[in-house]
């Protein structure tokens, strides 16, 4: 399951688009990259047969151009400017595009974009989900189906269907139909079908097993918890068997991940009020690798006070997410004082575990 949740591309991604031989470059003016180097690639749901595609170098007012030797088809791209990534879609019509806007606030679709109807679309999108998360699985769902093409439509289905695949297997089946229908024969349409298969195949060996979906991983109730030792923000390591001796809650979570934050509240309610007889908060951050002070800035934000943050900024390949099978966030694991898994995942009665172990 893990594998299939790597998919997952960011949420912050550009749409853009080109064809023919005008459609062989993207250019853009970005404020703040001066001098910086530029990267292309063409990616797929697998993640592991990208293609570069060009390089080039902002000039000293931060205009690029890369031009591809071949035209760009209808796919899923990656540009590279300096430390950020910013993921973007082709759908192969538009006659050329370039971008603008300033580094600091390129990766949160701040920017113009000249040349495509299709990158607006995924614009309106993107910028309704910033302001106004999907909080249910009808938000997810709708804001899936304003994708206006069949591979922007899959696309957002990896991202807003990942915190719980089980429940839009339906909308996973029929975006799987409609991508091997527009895009006959092509590695988007076999590698996103994949994953599907994948998804239902677990899905049932856990149905099969006793065990739901959500629930189902290697670290289980009545197990000792693996060890985890990750640097925390200003680069000390820090280890999750030093707690031993109280009861701690194990929480996966990153400053990107909406429930996360909204379930933060109730985590530092608990954490205030059973402190006093022995509960510690582990949080583990599965932010990406240029999510640094995003991270730091969400402990803040969100009133963190304990000291246990730790991350490897790995994103989805984080290691301690391997290892306790984390496939969604936010994922809770709560830890006796011997060091024993005693609940997974106490959302609704995590006061009630407490009170029991404590």
């Amino acid at each position: 399951m893990k594998k299939i949740l790597l998919l997952a591309l960011p949420l912050l991604a550009i749409v853009l688009a080109s064809c023919g031989q005008s459609g062989k470059s993207v250019s853009g003016t970005v404020s703040g990259a001066n001098n910086l180097q530029v990267a292309l690639e063409q990616i797929y749901f697998d993640r592991n047969s990208n293609v570069a595609l060009g390089k080039a170098a902002c000039d000293a007012a931060g205009k690029f151009e890369i031009k591809s030797e071949k035209a760009l088809e209808e796919g899923l791209y990656r540009l590279s400017i300096g430390a950020k990534k910013v993921y973007f879609i082709l759908d192969g019509k538009e006659s050329g595009v370039d971008i603008s806007g300033d580094l600091a606030t390129i990766d949160r679709m701040e920017m113009t974009v000249t040349g495509s109807e299709t990158f607006q679309c995924y614009v309106n999108i993107v910028q309704e989900l910033i302001k106004t998360p999907a909080q249910t699985t009808d938000a997810a769902k709708a804001a899936v189906q304003k994708g206006c093409t069949p591979l922007m439509r899959a696309f957002l289905s990896t991202q807003l269907y990942a915190q719980n695949p089980p429940l839009f297997m339906d909308e996973f089946k029929k975006y799987r139909t409609e991508l091997k229908e527009a895009m006959p024969g092509s590695k988007y349409a076999s590698t996103y079908e994949n994953i599907i298969n994948q998804l239902e195949q677990q899905i049932a060996a856990q149905a099969g097993a006793g065990a739901p979906a959500e629930e189902a991983g290697p670290v289980q109730v009545g197990m000792s918890a693996p060890e985890i030792s990750l640097p925390d923000p200003k680069g000390k390591v820090r280890s999750l068997s030093s707690l031993k001796g109280k009861v701690v809650l194990l929480d996966f979570w990153a400053s990107w991940c909406g429930p996360c934050r909204r379930a933060n509240p109730h985590v530092v309610e608990m954490y205030k009020k059973y402190k006093s007889r022995g509960f510690e908060v582990f949080s583990v951050s599965l932010d990406r690798p240029d999510g640094k002070d995003k991270w730091i800035q969400a402990i803040q934000q969100d009133g963190l006070v304990w000291d246990n943050h730790v991350s490897d900024l790995k994103f989805w390949d984080s290691a301690p997410a391997a290892t306790y099978g984390v496939r969604s966030i936010p994922r809770t694991f709560l830890i006796s004082r011997e060091g024993k898994i005693v609940a997974v995942n106490p959302r609704d009665n995590l006061e009630e575990q407490l009170s029991k172990n404590l």
